[in-house]
């Protein structure tokens, strides 16, 4: 069974889904390194799909400590991950957890052997930090701390290609409803950063829905949270994963994309508004 299949994005950059068609990642290579972005849920052989991409040496970068991003971490002895996510990891990284997540796209995920979900990592994660270089050979790629969606949540500009995967940093619906979001208010800060370096690159990426969003998307989800805090957005009440809690611009209902044709959407509680 193949769980794992390549599509080229740009020069340096492919995206790898699994066959479920959720939570993608990225690889990036150079002409002497390459980077591995995301490890996804942890099921099936990810490892050994990503080995057999290229003979060169690669390094193995997680944006966030979420389940469907971070869960595939324990194939290997050396990861990148901000230490400020290293807690929200272990909430959701058991087996158990994540047969539990992927049962909405993988509906006999029971039937599958626990051979098939690699192991827990361990918690010698290298802390990975703002303003870090990782140089592949004629590529770089270039870590932006960006707090919000997690407190750990970090997102990468890949310079010469001119794209920068924002993951679930600022998306089509950027979630403020769990305990390890920051607050809007602080999120702002992140939203300023992201649009300091927007001379820097032509296209966004993201791991979920279409991968891909127009530039417009910031300046968008920007409007969007300087609404909220205002008290200005269409504050919508809808449930995500059992928690009542906020549109802050109308969808519609078949599609959940926004009535009024844009693409940015924030989905947040009252508590993730001001900073306490």
């Amino acid at each position: 069974m193949d769980f794992y299949t390549t599509e080229k994005v740009t020069e340096h950059i492919t995206r790898i889904r699994p066959f479920w068609n959720d939570a993608c990642m990225y690889y990036v290579e150079g002409d002497e390194r390459a980077v591995l972005i995301d490890t996804g849920y942890g099921f099936g052989d990810l490892k050994g799909f990503v080995d057999g991409l290229s003979d060169k040496p690669y390094d193995v970068l997680i944006s966030h400590g979420h389940i469907d991003h971070a869960n595939g971490a324990g194939q290997w002895d050396k990861v990148y991950m901000s230490h400020k996510d290293i807690d929200l990891y272990h909430t959701r990284c058991s087996v158990e957890d994540r047969k539990e997540k992927l049962k909405k796209f993988i509906p006999d995920i029971d039937s599958y052997d626990d051979s098939y979900f690699p192991p827990v990592h361990d918690d010698n994660f290298i802390d990975l930090k703002d303003g870090d270089d990782f140089d592949l050979g004629g590529v770089t790629v270039h870590t932006i701390a960006a707090p919000g969606h997690t407190k750990g949540m970090l997102v990468f500009l890949v310079k010469e290609d001119r794209t920068i995967l924002f993951g679930d940093a600022c998306g089509v619906f950027t979630l403020f409803v769990m305990d390890e979001a920051t607050s809007l208010e602080e999120y702002v800060s992140s939203l300023d950063t992201l649009k300091s370096y927007e001379d820097q690159y032509d296209r966004i990426l993201r791991q979920h829905g279409t991968c891909e969003s127009p530039k417009s998307l910031l300046d968008e989800d920007i409007t969007i949270v300087k609404s909220i805090l205002d008290g200005t957005d269409d504050h919508v009440p809808t449930e995500f994963n059992g928690i009542p809690c906020f549109i802050a611009r109308a969808v519609k209902p078949d599609s959940n994309k926004r009535v009024d044709g844009k693409e940015g959407n924030i989905l947040y509680i009252p508590e993730k508004i001001h900073k306490a």
